[in-house]
């Protein structure tokens, strides 16, 4: 996959509900995320969503231990210089969101697809 590649499987994901989201949706951007080298481009083009859906995928997936110290140093860096408006109402999000995702404004996340999340953070997983 290259830059181009990675930038249109990420608006995809980021342009509707992350909890309608495919394990093959999800899938390129976190491996690229976790094992590449790619980072976004057009961050100012996102809405304020769009926006808190990427620093969802980004603090999520940087926690993930199987990726190099480094390549989660990007990722936070990365995401620490995403600016998003902050909002003064408060979130009604389910109890069964992820905390980061409350965190952020969102009421959704990934928990659907955490079992098959899982399968890429793995020590022996190969990327290609």
């Amino acid at each position: 996959m290259n830059q181009n590649d990675f930038e249109n499987a990420l608006h995809h994901l980021l342009s509707h509900s992350l909890k309608t989201s495919t394990f093959d949706e999800v899938k390129p951007v976190v491996e690229l995320f976790l094992y590449g080298d790619y980072l976004p481009t057009a961050v100012e083009n996102l809405n304020t969503m769009e926006k808190k859906r990427l620093l969802f995928l980004l603090e999520k997936f940087r926690r993930y231990s199987c990726s190099s110290v480094t390549r989660r140093q990007q990722l936070k860096t990365f995401a620490e210089s995403i600016n998003i408006a902050q909002s003064n109402q408060s979130l009604l999000a389910s109890d069964l969101v992820d905390p980061l995702a409350k965190k952020l404004g969102l009421n959704e996340d990934l928990n659907h697809l955490k079992s098959q999340l899982l399968t890429l953070q793995t020590r022996h997983y190969h990327f290609q």
